[in-house]
């Protein structure tokens, strides 16, 4: 049984009509991925872990990771990037926790 770890979830996707894919030299093929990352203890998430991206040609299904996304893609996942918040459920174990050391603070006053 697994306690702690870390998980992943898809935040944002998009496909872009002026990206070129660089390996078939299609258009409107490429699309382009935020996804979050978050550590989890007994699958609730506690924290989240940052940001990372992902993109693929839906023509030649050639997939790209962050680190070797062609400058054209990285810059348009940059773009996306920015629109992407990090949901409040990675913070969910965090936030039960402060909630019943809350309850337990006010239970000895009321």
């Amino acid at each position: 049984m697994i306690l702690f770890g870390k998980k992943s979830s898809e935040l944002k996707q998009k496909t872009l009509k002026e990206i070129i894919c660089p390996k078939c030299n299609s258009t409107n093929s490429t699309k382009i991925s935020v996804i979050g990352i978050y550590k989890h203890v007994i699958h609730i998430p506690f924290i989240s872990s940052g940001k990372s991206g992902e993109s693929n040609c839906t023509k030649c299904n050639e997939t790209f990771k962050l680190h070797t996304m062609p400058n054209s893609i990285k810059l348009a996942y940059y773009e996306l990037k920015e629109t992407v918040k990090t949901p409040i459920w990675f913070y969910s174990g965090l936030i039960g926790i402060k909630t019943l050391i809350l309850i337990k603070i006010f239970s000895r006053y009321f």
